[in-house]
């Protein structure tokens, strides 16, 4: 099986909230602004769905800090933490359609099928990554979906379209890997990266020129 994923330049990012914007429009998620009442009745919350999103560490000491800037979203990792807590997921089937999650044989991609899903959240808590988010208005979990859509036409061809994160990225720091080696998983991660020996994600990191 091939699988598609994510190789991220770490020197080239600069924290310019490109990829994040792309995202947002291609797939047309729930806006940051949209407010619900918090459950103590003090106002209200910040209610948003970002497939992807921008991290932001600082780093160094005087008179040298610095800020540096990690893209982040689904890691579409060879065992999925999300797919083994979901109580509408086969395990022992992943690649299973009727699953709430499963991940495509033919590429890894991990998806939610919102037809299944239940909004338990299970998903949310299992993923050391933080992709799986709840969508109030839907009452379902959403996340980012390799931008599948532009990935394949109609006839489920593989086509020359990258995501919209990878293509929107002005400092050519973020790209799609076509069949990434288990073995890089992790690789070169940033600070705050969790264990990719939980889920093996498919990401890997470089500095420089990839």
């Amino acid at each position: 099986m091939a699988q598609l994923g994510w190789l991220i330049d770490l020197d080239k990012c600069t924290g310019c909230d490109s990829c994040t914007i792309a995202c947002k429009s291609e797939n047309n998620t729930r806006p940051l602004t949209s407010p619900v009442p918090s459950k103590n009745g003090r106002g209200v919350l910040p209610d948003h769905v970002s497939y992807r999103w921008l991290v932001k560490q600082e780093a160094g000491v005087y008179p040298l800090p610095r800020l540096t800037f990690t893209t982040s979203a689904c890691n579409h990792c060879e065992h999925p933490g999300c797919l083994a807590s979901c109580p509408k997921a086969d395990v022992n089937d992943p690649h299973n359609e009727n699953n709430a999650i499963f991940k495509r044989a033919e590429d890894g991609i991990v998806l939610i099928n919102q037809n299944v899903c239940i909004g338990c959240r299970n998903c949310i808590h299992a993923c050391p990554y933080g992709a799986p988010q709840f969508n109030s208005s839907t009452e379902l979990v959403e996340k980012c979906t390799f931008c599948i859509h532009r990935l394949y036409d109609g006839s489920g061809i593989r086509t020359d379209f990258e995501p919209a994160c990878v293509t929107t990225c002005v400092g050519n720091a973020l790209h799609l890997v076509e069949d990434f080696d288990p073995t890089q998983t992790g690789q070169n991660a940033p600070t705050g990266f969790a264990d990719p020996s939980y889920t093996v994600p498919s990401t890997r990191f470089a500095t420089g020129s990839p």
